[in-house]
């Protein structure tokens, strides 16, 4: 119980931090287009900086079994997504309109890691680097998969898929930098701890500015015609219960196995954290880009985004509580 109320007063934290936003743009203070300015500097400055942080303060990479969370955590990134990748088409086939269809197996397969689920990680586990590794690798693989096959399912077009956008992406970037600083030493150097401060300082932008933009975009639609249709509660339940849930069953067999070594509670959870967040907020700027099925993606982004908030803390909770068996 301790760790529900631990996870769920988190998730309310975050909830409240959006209200600023949803306020200003109900207000008519600001309009709700205007959060992609505010997108633009979380994920080009925010985001990047808060890797490098984590990566120079929680990380000690003399330790071989940090090496091994890396190796076991980009595979499952790698296999997980593919699974799901390939289990969304089935899941979706009832859809004839082949754009909606191409946007449900997106929003059902990748997940906002960057503006939820690392700040989440950071919040509620700031002293378990193992767990918010796992979220980051996982986050690295979501970002190249989400450039070449997120990018398919959204345009229906191979030739549209960048694998340069993917190698290159912030997230990825922000890690090495990050990597490299940490076996400097930079932060054990007195004479570089203004460099680790502003590191530090941008660090903190990533959790307000986050949610800031989750609350401008609430504001700029009505709830009420989020859950009109059946397929927004479908997709949330794909993407906040049953792929998580299933990916989380077979890592418990994986502990039953290999034993709690390589799948303890780091990594279960950090997996947990990584898949079990809403649909990634590219959904909507892949299908303004790539001409698909816009009306969707907004609707299945916000419908997962709201209703996370129930299923997080309640599947914490559950695989907390199986853990403890």
């Amino acid at each position: 119980m301790d760790a529900f109320l631990e996870m769920i007063k988190n998730v309310l934290v975050f909830v409240a931090l959006a209200v600023p936003g949803f306020l200003l743009v109900k207000t008519k203070v600001l309009s709700h287009e205007q959060s992609g300015a505010l997108s633009k500097i979380l994920m080009y400055v925010g985001m990047p900086f808060m890797i490098v942080n984590s990566t120079i303060h929680k990380v000690d990479f003399s330790k071989s079994e940090l090496w091994a969370t890396m190796g076991i955590a980009a595979a499952i990134g790698v296999l997980f997504t593919l699974a799901m990748f390939f289990a969304s088409q089935p899941a979706t086939a009832m859809e004839r309109e082949e754009k909606t269809r191409g946007m449900m197996r997106f929003c059902s397969v990748f997940s906002n890691n960057g503006f939820i689920g690392l700040p989440l990680a950071a919040a509620v586990f700031p002293n378990n680097p193992n767990l918010y590794l796992a979220v980051v690798i996982i986050n690295i693989i979501t970002n190249v998969l989400m450039y070449t096959l997120g990018v398919y399912l959204v345009s229906g077009d191979k030739k549209l898929m960048s694998w340069k956008k993917a190698l290159f992406n912030p997230v990825l970037i922000g890690f090495i930098v990050g990597i490299v600083l940490n076996l400097l030493g930079i932060q054990n150097n007195t004479d570089l701890k203004p460099v680790v401060n502003f590191v530090g300082y941008l660090n903190g932008l990533v959790i307000p500015i986050s949610m800031m933009i989750l609350g401008m975009k609430m504001g700029g639609v009505k709830f009420l015609q989020l859950f009109k249709s059946w397929k927004t509660y479908y997709v949330s339940a794909l993407k906040l219960v049953v792929f998580p849930m299933v990916i989380v069953g077979i890592l418990f067999a994986c502990r039953a196995i290999w034993g709690d070594g390589l799948f303890g509670f780091d990594m279960i959870v950090g997996v947990f954290i990584a898949i079990g967040t809403p649909t990634a907020g590219l959904a909507s700027a892949f299908s303004d880009h790539y001409n698909g099925d816009t009306e969707n993606a907004v609707a299945f982004t916000l419908g997962t985004t709201i209703l996370c908030v129930a299923t997080i803390p309640l599947l914490y909770w559950l695989i907390d509580a199986l853990l403890l068996l």
